[in-house]
């Protein structure tokens, strides 16, 4: 499938940062929106 090792270098390195990206996203996503109990939680408890 490759013809080089500078691809095969290219690829990993493209494939690497794809899936660091992915993770982090999957990793941040959920706890950057609250859901909508801990919203009403923290209003009854301010108010």
């Amino acid at each position: 499938m490759f013809k080089s090792d500078t691809a095969r270098s290219v690829a990993a390195v493209f494939c690497t940062i794809v899936f660091s990206a992915t993770a982090v996203v999957a990793a941040v996503g959920p706890a950057a929106q609250p859901s909508a109990s801990t919203v009403a939680a923290t209003a009854r408890l301010t108010a």
